[in-house]
C-alpha cells in the first residue's frame, strides 16, 4: 500500500495563476478569500482512496463549501460501474466533480473533473474522464477550464488571491444527542449537518437527527 505523505497544518502555498483562478471564483461565490478546510476530513478522504488529494483540489472544495468524502462517493461509483459494465477499464483517477455531457454533446452521459493518484500534494495532473468513452488516461483537462465549465468564470475579473489554511475548525461548546451514537460533542455545523466528537470518533450527521442541548 502507497504510504501517504503527512497531511500539514497552516497556510499551503497555492501557485499565483492558482490563487488568482480561485480567488476570483471566491469573490463570484460570495466566499471570503481566506479559506481553510478540515484536516481530520482530509485525512478520512484520502485513506479511504490510498492517495494524497492536491492542494489545488483542496482548494477548489473549500471554496465551493464541499466536503472531500464527495470525492469518494464518485470515485467509488465509477470503479463499480466499470466493474460491472465494462471489467477491462481501469479508473486509476479520483473524480472530484461531475460534469454536464461532453465538449461536443451536451446531452450525453456525465462526464468527471478528475485527477491522477499522487503522493506529491503540490503537482496536480487534472483530466476530464468521459465516463461511456475513456481514454487511457482521460482528456487533459485544467483547473481553467473546469471553472469556466463549471462556472462560467470571468477569467479577466479582478479579486483578491485566494489563501488556503489547513487547520482544525474552532471548537464550540456544545453538546448533541443522536438515537445510535449517544451524546457527543459539537465541534463544526454548516449547511444542515454537524460535526461531532463522540466517545468513539468523529462523526458528520444530519441536524434532523440530532438533540442538541
Amino acid at each position: 500500500m502507497t504510504k501517504l505523505p503527512a497531511l500539514p497544518r497552516g497556510p499551503v502555498a497555492l501557485a499565483p495563476d492558482t490563487a488568482a483562478l480561485l480567488g476570483r471564483l471566491a469573490t463570484r461565490l460570495g466566499r471570503p478569500a481566506a479559506v481553510t478546510i478540515d484536516p481530520a476530513l482530509v485525512e478520512e478522504a484520502e485513506a479511504a482512496l490510498h492517495t494524497a488529494i492536491p492542494f489545488d483540489v483542496l482548494a477548489v472544495l473549500a471554496v465551493e463549501a464541499r466536503y472531500p468524502a464527495g470525492l469518494v462517493a464518485w470515485t467509488e461509483e465509477i470503479c463499480t460501474y466499470y466493474k460491472t459494465s465494462a471489467p477491462t477499464v481501469q479508473f486509476a483517477h479520483v473524480a472530484f466533480a461531475q460534469l454536464v455531457g461532453t465538449y461536443d454533446d451536451w446531452t450525453a452521459e456525465p462526464c468527471f473533473a478528475a485527477f491522477a493518484r499522487t503522493t506529491d500534494r503540490a503537482k496536480t495532473r487534472l483530466v476530464r474522464w468521459d465516463l461511456r468513452k475513456p481514454g487511457p488516461d482521460g482528456q487533459p483537462y485544467s483547473l481553467a477550464q473546469y471553472l469556466a465549465e463549471r462556472h462560467e468564470q470571468d477569467l479577466h475579473a479582478t479579486a483578491p488571491p485566494l489563501t488556503l489554511s489547513i487547520e482544525p475548525p474552532p471548537v464550540v461548546e456544545r453538546y448533541a444527542t443522536h438515537p445510535k451514537f449517544g451524546r457527543g460533542r459539537v465541534l463544526l455545523r454548516s449547511e444542515g449537518k454537524t460535526r461531532l466528537e463522540f466517545t468513539d470518533g468523529i462523526r458528520t450527521l444530519a441536524d434532523s437527527f440530532l438533540k442538541f442541548e
